[in-house]
């Protein structure tokens, strides 16, 4: 069945439409073998890639039948490339979203709503057959646990594991990894308090010297202080003394002027008393001359 009558987008039509765009470009390639076709896919395997150990990486499994050998059941798988494109609305050129199996880089940088279309290009390359017990982990590729279908068709991996205990040992593995991610994160706590610790201790060591500091300027401001209630008390003293002292002042200063009241009081009666001297002096001298021009008069006659 061809790639056009399932609905794909063929490679031939891929290199047409690079053509159109670089014309003179031309697309040199090997001739490919012709894979013999087979009808029964699996989804679950469906461009899973097929690695055989001793050969390597095949391609990506398209799809495969069963048929019978010597007891044995074997498989005939059809493998090749298949790459899923998008398309955009407003570009010529279909978008590889898948390559390998794997998600390509432009597939994350659209979301799947961009797209208008999705096509599908599958590229048979060969096939090969092994047996089934050669598969090595059929069971979990089909359960879609593994991305890699590996088959030991030379028998090179002969002690085989069984799902179970790979099973186990991949629990063992993940209890092992989250321990170590735990043992991690306890580490990397116990790192970042030791460095809070050692920066407590910084801060904690510059705390006690501005500690000591503020106790040094604290007992420097008590001596300081010491210092000043002395002098405030020598001062009250003082002050207390020059207080007794200005009361007696001006006790002295109230008796002195009473002394001067008196002083004046008595200057006045003096004065007062110096004009009656006067007046009386006057009048016994003004007395005494009529007296002597009496007896003068007396005399002369």
């Amino acid at each position: 069945m061809s790639a056009r009558k399932w609905g794909y987008i063929s490679p031939d039509e891929i290199v047409a439409e690079i053509r159109k765009i670089y014309p003179t470009e031309r697309v040199l390639r090997p001739p490919r073998p012709v894979a013999p076709r087979v009808t029964f896919a699996n989804e679950y395997l469906y461009g899973v890639m097929i690695f055989v150990y001793g050969e390597g990486m095949k391609g990506q499994y398209l799809r495969h039948q069963y048929f019978e050998r010597e007891g044995q059941r074997y498989w005939l798988i059809e493998y090749g490339l298949v790459t899923i494109y998008g398309i955009l609305p407003k570009f010529p050129v279909p978008i590889p979203l898948t390559i390998l199996g794997v998600l390509s880089p432009l597939a994350y940088r659209f979301n799947p709503e961009d797209f208008v279309d999705f096509r599908l290009e599958e590229i048979p390359l060969d096939s090969l057959e092994c047996r089934e017990s050669d598969i090595v982990n059929l069971e979990r590729v089909m359960r879609g646990e593994d991305p890699l279908l590996i088959i030991d068709k030379y028998e090179l991996l002969r002690q085989r594991t069984p799902d179970e205990y790979l099973e186990r040992v991949m629990e063992q593995q993940n209890l092992i990894e989250t321990l170590q991610k735990t043992l991690w994160e306890y580490e990397k706590n116990i790192n970042d308090y030791k460095a809070n610790f050692r920066m407590m201790q910084s801060r904690l060591a510059k705390y006690q010297e501005l500690l000591r500091n503020y106790e040094n300027k604290v007992i420097r401001l008590s001596t300081e202080l010491t210092n000043l209630q002395s002098e405030l008390i020598k001062l009250r003293e003082e002050t207390l003394y020059r207080g007794t002292e200005a009361d007696a002042l001006e006790e002295a200063r109230k008796r002195l002027r009473d002394v001067i009241d008196r002083l004046t009081e008595w200057n006045s009666e003096l004065a007062s008393l110096v004009e009656q001297v006067r007046a009386e002096a006057k009048r016994v001298r003004e007395a005494t001359e009529e007296k002597e021009e009496g007896e003068a008069g007396e005399s002369t006659e």
